[in-house]
């Protein structure tokens, strides 16, 4: 049975028109959502933080030592009139610990009412990847694990999520 047209208004036209095109993309489009995240080097491993958490993503700062602080502080940077604590990811995670160079980056992260610093040996870029692909159980026997939320293989190299819940923690417990 055919309908003509012209048995239709435009508002009911318009309306059959989106739900046929809403249909069509279902096939293309997943409904399951992708998080992106902000990649960078320590050392030779590879991480990725969720862009929603980073506020800013920096040059090298002057960094102004603390006495007492954890010993995973660095000690503070002012970044546009604010302070923020730079944590050592280095020494957290047992890396060999290597001096800042022109691609070192300090990626200020939000994290409620306490934004943090965190050093990078250089940011490589922002990807965007699929929930379902992010594995939530970690299998490393390094010290490193306690730290990631998930891993994915990407580019044929695997990439571990921070955990910045995990490295607050532990920073809190040095104090």
């Amino acid at each position: 049975m055919s309908m003509q047209s012209e048995e239709f208004t435009e508002a009911e036209l318009l309306a059959l028109e989106l739900e046929k095109r809403i249909n069509e993309r279902a096939g293309q489009i997943s409904p399951e959502p992708d998080v992106t995240l902000l990649t960078f080097y320590l050392g030779d491993e590879w991480f990725g933080i969720l862009l929603e958490h980073i506020k800013v993503v920096s040059r090298m700062l002057e960094v102004t030592q603390v006495p007492g602080a954890s010993t995973y502080i660095l000690g503070v940077v002012n970044y546009r009139s604010a302070i923020y604590p730079l944590i050592d990811l280095h020494k957290m995670f047992e890396l060999i610990p290597s001096l800042p160079t022109r691609a070192s980056r300090i990626v200020i992260i939000n994290h409620e009412s306490d934004p943090f610093g965190v050093l990078v040996d250089s940011t490589t870029e922002v990807k965007h990847v699929r929930q379902s692909g992010l594995n939530k159980q970690v299998e490393s026997s390094s010290g490193i694990s306690n730290y990631i939320n998930a891993e994915i293989s990407l580019d044929g190299k695997l990439l571990g999520v921070l955990n910045i819940e995990a490295i607050l923690r532990i920073v809190a417990d040095e104090d």
